[in-house]
């Protein structure tokens, strides 16, 4: 299996300490609006729907249990809440009518599908994802293009972070045929990272953006679905709607009795053109003790490593009938133990994250970078960004926030988010 998350662990007695670069402060009038989202044809709760007042760039998610609380200024009062999930009408509640009541129940109906060139079937999904592999050639792009991209990961330990950040990236994508690395160079970054003297882990996440680019199942498919996808299973849910398109739903698992850790997770493929356009997917890591070595490259002998979660989304844009890589992400949380009484038995969780956009492509000026310059599938990038600061790009977007989805980043420095001129 490749390896889609490498991290390096050291027993470090830390004696230094730097700070996020500050907090954003409150508005000083703001309403915190709660409510609780369902899905009217189930009536069960709709986890992750997505929460926000567009005009300022404030959003939020629902928890596991349906219920999001997110605060807003004053002078949006008269604005309207948009709640947005996969499936779904977008539904938008005037925010004067929230304030003040913790128990607003959002109910959003299922949208409807036009199915007259959908063949609808049921059951076994094997053959549409064979179609779907055999398919990738016409479906996406057969010549290189260029990419401007906003990525950001993050270490967090328990709740907080102890590590961000964020990168604006030329990537030159190579064809979907052919067997051609996609290359990435930095073009301005930054990072914030506050560490205790206490601490005594000090964890380095390498590759994230080599990664986060592998994560383009089009163009390797392989790094899942092995050479033929014989490992696995693969079952027709039904149909959803995804910008007013059917889509199949695929889910897939691993056959019975199969041992090795693989994924399992849905795929969504356009009716139409059978085109991958989401995959959401988890690596079986629960209650697998050698997962640790998938995931660590190394560490202290004394140190036990558990991994709790391994989950990975990539998403695409269909334009002109072909389907382009447009963002991806991936969250791995493990638990870190001492056996050693020095420093306790009590472990500690942390989770490091990364996620990247695209905000620009562009098929003009197609070139592939300099080897010293190309990040490396080896590459700290916590460590690599400090060759690529300049305070005065990010103007007053000049603290990193680390709960700020990455896509209301993107909003905010949508000026400074496409291709340089030549």
């Amino acid at each position: 299996m490749n390896n889609l998350f490498r991290l390096l662990l050291f027993l470090c007695l830390l004696s230094t300490s730097s700070l996020f670069s500050g907090n954003t402060a409150q508005p000083d009038s703001t309403y915190l609006l709660r409510g609780r989202v369902i899905g009217g044809d189930t009536n069960e709760p709709l986890v992750n729907a997505s929460v926000s007042v567009q005009q300022v760039n404030v959003s939020s998610v629902t928890n596991q249990d349906g219920y999001f609380s997110i605060r807003v200024p004053a002078f949006t009062k008269n604005s309207q809440l948009l709640i947005r999930y996969l499936g779904y009408e977008n539904r938008e509640i005037p925010i004067i009518t929230l304030i003040d009541n913790p128990n607003n129940h959002i109910t959003l109906k299922p949208s409807p599908i036009e199915l007259s060139e959908v063949v609808v079937v049921s059951g076994d999904g094997k053959e549409l994802i064979r179609e779907a592999l055999q398919r990738i050639p016409q479906n996406y792009p057969d010549n290189p293009h260029m990419m401007v991209a906003f990525y950001r990961e993050s270490v967090k330990k328990g709740s907080n972070y102890i590590s961000l950040v964020e990168t604006v990236l030329d990537i030159y994508k190579a064809t979907y045929s052919s067997y051609s690395n996609d290359q990435s160079k930095i073009y301005i970054g930054r990072k914030a990272t506050d560490i205790s003297p206490r601490d005594t882990v000090l964890l380095k996440f390498q590759g994230g953006i080599s990664d986060a680019l592998m994560l383009d199942i089009a163009k390797n498919p392989e790094i899942v679905f092995g050479t033929d996808a014989s490992e696995y299973q693969f079952h027709i849910e039904g149909l959803i709607n995804i910008n007013d398109k059917p889509h199949y739903i695929i889910s897939f698992a691993p056959h019975p009795g199969i041992k090795e850790i693989l994924f399992r997770g849905n795929i969504y493929l356009d009716a139409a053109s059978l085109a991958f356009a989401r995959m959401e997917f988890n690596m079986n890591v629960e209650d697998r003790k050698d997962a640790a070595n998938i995931f660590i490259r190394r560490k202290p002998s004394k140190m036990r490593v558990e991994v709790s979660k391994a989950q990975y989304v990539v998403d695409f844009t269909e334009n002109n009938g072909k389907w382009f890589f447009n963002y991806s992400s991936t969250e791995v949380s493990f638990r870190v133990r001492w056996t050693n009484r020095f420093f306790g038995l009590f472990a500690t969780t942390y989770t490091i994250g990364s996620e990247m956009a695209i905000t620009d492509r562009y098929d003009n000026n197609v070139v592939k970078f300099p080897r010293n310059e190309r990040i490396r599938s080896t590459d700290v990038i916590a460590e690599k960004v400090e060759h690529f600061l300049d305070p005065d790009f990010w103007g007053e977007y000049n603290v990193i926030e680390p709960n700020q989805e990455i896509m209301d980043a993107v909003k905010r420095l949508s000026g400074k988010l496409r291709r340089r001129a030549e």
